[in-house]
């Protein structure tokens, strides 16, 4: 009886947030209701990163295991459609709504020009 209830209950998968304990690139070892060795972390095809630790990232719990789903957004400066990449030494490339493209402050335009911080045309 009890190993048919068993088999006829639906399992449950959760989401939780924990924190990156050691970081890593595809694997990683995280902290959360409980430790998780060897958890693989998933990224948009093309994108990958070196999780540090500290980090807060999302675990999602499944019937193989944890993964992790990726790490908080830190960027709250971003207008809606905009997307940036920033990496631990704050170096950072954001793609803007009106097409350019900003580097490390500087403002890469639709018309080739570069411009600075201050919105100076350097070249």
């Amino acid at each position: 009886m009890w190993l048919s209830k068993k088999f006829n209950e639906k399992q449950s998968f959760a989401a939780e947030k924990g924190t990156v304990a050691l970081g890593g690139s595809s694997t990683l070892r995280l902290s959360a209701t409980a430790q998780s060795f060897r958890v693989n972390c998933y990224a948009p095809y093309g994108y990958s990163a070196y999780a540090p630790d500290g980090e807060e990232i999302l675990i999602i719990n499944g019937s193989d295991g944890s993964a992790g789903a990726g790490t908080r957004m830190k960027d709250e400066t971003l207008k809606e459609g905009e997307i940036s990449i920033i990496s631990d030494s704050k170096g950072c490339v954001r793609l803007k709504n009106d097409g350019s493209v900003q580097i490390n402050g500087f403002i890469f335009t639709l018309d080739g020009k570069i411009k600075n911080s201050q919105g100076e045309i350097v070249l």
